[in-house]
């Protein structure tokens, strides 16, 4: 915000006031001939920042990771194929492992149960402890493996590759992945 000291006469202040509109929001009294304007703009946001501000429900200066953003909006609603490793179709490990490879420059084994059980992840059981990057891990069969892995973004949400919406973002709170969930994996970065 800058404070701007003009000379205007009164009767050209009325003038402007009335016959033109700004973008900018002009706040001021005027002093005997003197008027102080206060001028604020409003800071411009990638279309990304915006995009993803929505769909996690954050402001849109919380989206700070753009090189993360453009690598998930690049694969988003990429279907699921178990095995697969690319556009065509992709499973949740395989995307984990091309995520945190070119955004991250980090190399993970290709299972979740591999990326689980690597050294590379510290594990930790609380979602409250959760951050941008933290590998999340579910065991979406009815025994107890880790079958399934996804990326936290922030507010409980996460992305993946899962078999019915292929690459998207998913609630933690939701039922099913409340149920699944097993651990989060925060990456070693040196």
């Amino acid at each position: 915000m800058r404070t701007i000291k003009l000379f205007i006469p009164t009767s050209v202040l009325l003038l402007l006031i009335v016959s033109c509109g700004s973008s900018k929001k002009m706040t001021g009294q005027p002093s005997g001939g003197v008027i102080t304007v206060t001028t604020t703009t409003t800071p411009h946001y990638d279309s990304l920042q915006v995009k993803y501000a929505v769909y996690l429900n954050t402001r849109p200066d919380r989206i700070v990771n753009l090189r993360l953003y453009r690598f998930i909006d690049g694969w988003m609603g990429t279907p699921y194929k178990w095995g697969g490793l690319d556009h065509k179709g992709i499973d949740c490990s395989a995307f984990m492992q091309r995520l945190l490879g070119e955004v991250y420059d980090i190399h993970l084994p290709r299972t979740s149960v591999q990326q689980f059980f690597t050294e590379w992840v510290d594990k930790f059981s609380g979602s409250e402890y959760l951050a941008e990057g933290d590998l999340v891990f579910f065991h979406t069969q009815n025994d107890r493996v880790i079958t399934h892995v996804g990326l936290y973004l922030a507010n409980d949400l996460f992305v993946n590759a899962s078999v019915g919406k292929g690459v998207s973002i998913a609630n933690l709170k939701d039922p099913y992945w409340k149920k699944c969930f097993v651990a989060a994996g925060r990456v070693k970065r040196s």
